[in-house]
């Protein structure tokens, strides 16, 4: 008779461990699942990762292509492939205007200067300018320009241009419309830009920034940086370049030409670009749209990450950003960025 007890006894024991097991299972399951997943890559302090869904943008818009570029003045351009032109379009609105046609292939970025706009032309391999009221197109220069990223600055009294694969960097008179020097440089630089009073190249094969002083037309400086700079920009009295393959930033002093800072972003191998304005670093990167770093500290405070990512401009109190995948194009205010915290 004990032993039947002792049997009985076992196996309700038995029973409630066998059915206890699951809920502990359970527990541990819906404790892996409560939080959104975050992204593998990017910054891991605590407060720094946001979902961009949280940011509201002022605009959200649609284009006809998926811009690898924009460019702003007084309105922001963006490439239209299928009027073989540029889209204008109201920064307060977003609403397009009269499209900028007859520019075949319109590549990179352009620029404005000497009361004109700036425009490559990849299709035929020309360097078109447009009056800057009219739009309508005043000269057009044989340049033999590739699609390049970037290849345009304007210096005080000269348009630079990287003109073919072999990056050789043309100055143009732009009194005479005429190229008046010829610079060769490593092959596959681009991103030129001019402040400081030098213009400045990013040269990935290499890991070189450029400084060209544009009084010699002569390399004066090569600033090694991390692997594959691909973007670059001026303000807050330096020069900041996004590195693709390890995801840093690196900013150099352009007084003594030296990397005085290198910003972690933990984001390896995205394609990005790099702006400065309204007082931060801007970074938008493939899957991470949107990252802002203080200059004053050289830290990373917000990393948005989502879909999107891939190019950036920026206006007085607005950041645009482009989804090249979605074919979107976003306008937000910066004041928004910061007050958006972490949940």
């Amino acid at each position: 008779m004990r032993s039947l007890i002792g049997l009985a006894l076992l196996m309700a024991v038995s029973s409630i461990s066998s059915t206890a097991a699951p809920e502990t299972k359970a527990v541990k399951t819906k404790s892996t699942t409560i939080n959104p997943m975050l992204p593998s890559a990017g910054i891991k302090t605590p407060g720094i990762q946001i979902p961009f869904a949280t940011l509201k943008p002022d605009l959200d818009l649609a284009t006809p292509g998926k811009p690898a570029w924009m460019f702003f003045s007084e309105s922001l351009f963006v490439p239209n492939p299928s009027k073989q032109g540029l889209d204008k379009l109201d920064v307060k609105t977003g609403k397009a205007g009269d499209p900028v046609t007859g520019i075949s292939k319109p590549c990179s970025k352009m620029t404005f200067g000497f009361g004109s706009l700036w425009v490559p032309s990849c299709a035929d391999g020309s360097l078109l300018r447009l009056d800057a009221k009219t739009l309508k197109q005043t000269a057009s220069l044989a340049t033999g320009i590739s699609a390049a990223s970037g290849p345009l600055a304007i210096s005080a009294d000269s348009v630079w241009l990287l003109a073919d694969g072999k990056t050789t960097l043309l100055r143009i008179d732009p009194d005479k419309n005429e190229q008046v020097a010829e610079i060769r440089l490593p092959m596959g630089c681009k991103n030129l830009v001019f402040g400081e009073a030098s213009l400045w190249v990013v040269c990935p094969a290499s890991n070189h920034v450029l400084r060209i002083n544009p009084a010699t037309n002569l390399v004066t400086k090569r600033i090694t940086v991390s692997a594959e700079p691909q973007s670059l920009a001026i303000g807050e009295g330096s020069i900041w370049v996004l590195c693709k393959k390890e995801g840093k930033v690196e900013r150099i002093d352009p007084k003594t030409d030296k990397v005085i800072k290198t910003i972690e972003l933990s984001v390896p191998g995205a394609v990005g670009e790099i702006a400065v304005a309204e007082g931060s670093v801007w970074v938008t990167m493939t899957g991470f749209p949107l990252t802002r770093i203080n200059p004053t500290s050289d830290k990373v405070v917000q990393q948005f990450y989502g879909a999107g990512g891939g190019a950036i401009q920026t206006s007085t109190g607005a950041i645009w950003l482009s989804n090249l995948v979605e074919g979107k194009l976003w306008k937000i205010d910066p004041k928004r960025v910061a007050a958006t915290l972490a949940e």
